[in-house]
This record gives C-alpha cells, sequence and structure tokens, in this order.
C-alpha cells in the first residue's frame, strides 16, 4: 500500500495519479489532523510527501525549523511500520548558479529562501528518519495542469499584451512533466537506494518555447519582449522589498533566476539505479492535457466543465 501526502496540490496529485493505475493507494492532506494521520499511515508500506510546505509563489524567509506536517508524517510512519519515505524536493536545492549541466555530484549551493528551505527539509528528514528508509527525488522545473509559481503569471502577462522577460526568456532550462515526477517516485519507491537523493528531469527547453506553444494553441498573440538580466534582477528586487512576509510575490528575485538563469541537469545515474525515463519529451505531447487549464488563465470567465486538478 501506498500513501500520496499532499492531494489536492500540483504535484500530489500528479503522483497520485500516476500511482493509481500500478498501486494500492490512499491519498492525504497535508493538513489532516494526528487521528487522520495515524489511520491513514496502517498497513502502508510506502509514503510519498509531496505537499509543498513552502510556497514559491510567496516572499519566504529562512528558518531552520522543519514545516510540523513533516514532523507529523515521520512520527506516525514510525509508530506504523512504514517501510520506505520517498520526499519530493527540487533541483532548485542545487542553486542558480550553475552554468553549465549538472548532475548530483555538484555542489549544493542554494541562495534563495525557498531553496534553502528544500534542502533543510532535506536534510532534516535523512538525520530524523531513523529506521525508516528515505530516497529523495529532486525534479527540475515541473510543469503541468495545476501548477501555480510560473505559468499563471505569465500566461496572463502575455494575454494582456506584452510580457517582459530576462533574455527574451530564451535562456535554456530542463523541464520535467508532472506525470513524469509521478512515475518517478513509482521506481524510487520500488528501486531506489536508502538515502540516495535522485535528480529527476525530461526534457531541455526554454520557457520561450512553451509560451510560443501555449500562445498558439490559446489563439492570442506572442508578444515578449528582451529586457538584460540586470534590468529584470532590479525589478524583481524593488518588487520583493515591497512585498511582506508570507504575501503573494511576483516576480521577485528567485522568480527572476528561475527564468534569467540557465538551469540544465544530467539525471543519467538516476535512470540507470531506477530503471526509469520520462515518457514526456516536449510540451507539445502534454499540451492536449493542459489547454483546458491554459485556457482558465487567459479566459477566466469561459465556462470550463469541472475535472480534477
Amino acid at each position: 500500500m501506498h500513501l500520496v501526502i499532499g492531494a489536492g496540490e500540483f504535484v500530489g496529485d500528479a503522483v497520485s495519479r500516476a500511482l493509481a493505475s500500478e498501486v494500492p493507494l490512499i491519498e492525504l492532506h497535508a493538513d489532516a489532523d494526528q487521528e487522520t494521520l495515524t489511520d491513514a499511515m496502517k498497513g502502508v508500506d510506502v509514503v510519498h510527501i509531496c505537499a509543498q510546505a513552502w510556497s514559491p509563489a510567496r516572499r519566504l524567509r529562512y528558518r531552520k525549523k522543519p514545516p510540523p506536517f513533516l514532523v507529523r508524517v515521520v512520527e506516525a510512519a514510525r509508530h506504523a511500520g512504514v517501510r520506505r519515505l520517498v520526499h519530493v524536493s527540487t533541483a532548485d536545492v542545487y542553486g542558480p548558479d550553475h552554468f553549465k549541466r549538472i548532475n548530483e555530484k555538484a555542489e549544493l549551493k542554494p541562495v534563495h529562501p525557498y531553496e534553502k528551505l528544500k534542502l533543510m527539509e532535506e536534510t532534516w528528514l535523512k538525520t530524523k528518519a531513523g529506521d525508516l528508509e528515505v530516497v529523495v527525488l529532486r525534479p527540475s522545473r515541473v510543469f503541468g495542469p495545476g501548477e501555480d509559481f510560473i505559468i499563471p503569471p505569465l500566461l496572463s502577462h502575455l494575454a494582456a499584451g506584452r510580457l517582459w522577460m530576462a533574455g527574451g526568456g530564451r535562456v535554456s532550462h530542463s523541464f520535467v512533466a508532472a506525470s513524469d515526477v509521478g512515475r518517478a517516485c513509482l521506481a524510487a519507491a520500488e528501486r531506489g537506494k536508502p538515502g540516495r537523493s535522485y535528480l529527476v528531469t525530461g526534457f531541455d527547453s526554454s520557457w520561450r518555447e512553451f509560451l510560443e506553444v501555449a500562445a498558439r494553441a490559446l489563439d492570442i498573440p506572442s508578444s515578449v519582449v528582451s529586457i538584460p538580466y540586470d534590468l529584470a534582477f532590479l525589478r524583481g528586487l524593488s518588487e520583493q522589498m515591497v512585498t511582506p512576509s508570507g504575501a503573494v510575490l511576483w516576480p521577485g528575485i528567485y522568480a527572476v533566476d528561475v527564468m534569467g538563469k540557465p538551469h540544465l541537469y544530467d539525471d543519467s545515474q538516476s535512470r540507470r539505479d531506477l530503471t526509469w525515463s520520462p515518457s514526456v519529451g516536449s510540451f507539445e505531447q502534454e499540451l492536449p492535457l493542459m489547454t483546458d487549464w491554459l485556457e482558465t488563465l487567459v479566459r477566466p470567465g469561459r465556462h470550463r466543465a469541472p475535472q480534477r486538478a
């Protein structure tokens, strides 16, 4: 039996959909009370921790205290005799200043609070898990229906007429579909080595290419204006300075670095160890599953048949 913590969230729902056809599955919200969490753990072999304790879309401050839900999950898992925890982290723990393709051996150089918080989660989990097997996945830039950090503001600005981006959005990045993160979770549950952290990625592209693909599908203009990185950084810094802690922040210097600096990863080691490979190799391939959701971002008043996020 597998348990997914993070139901109702972008990555959590994607992982649940990927696992549902392969293994017996229970889904649970991260804010479930202790009694519900304890009951859900009974008979569970693997727990997938997919909940987002820190939203990258908000102004964050670094602190060394782990999120309460993570502490409760570890305690309940120990009590229930769970064998393994698969923790979905992020490749951003390597920091924004690697200007070449990197693998798992690269130095961890987190700069922004979100990056530091995610690394703190990993470190705390591996230290406090005790007899529990811990496998950490570090996906590259995750995209798919329900992504709530970068795609919504980019498309809303694009639909409004013009979008300003560092380098015109042409900087190269490694992307991975949310559905493939789910498939990687299953592989990590079955074949991951305890204590290891694995990079997970799909294909290389750019935000500019994503916007052009989305604009064609939505029949909206794709007017992206290129500005220097330094100018984009100053804009992000000014927004950050006037945004209260915990409030929604756009574009912030973290978002500027996410889009304006290269983030390229080599996950060949994880593909060998986990005998895993991505199924989505382009934005076009995933677009049919995203179009309805993208429509709601650029045409909020348009009626859409309900579907699971």
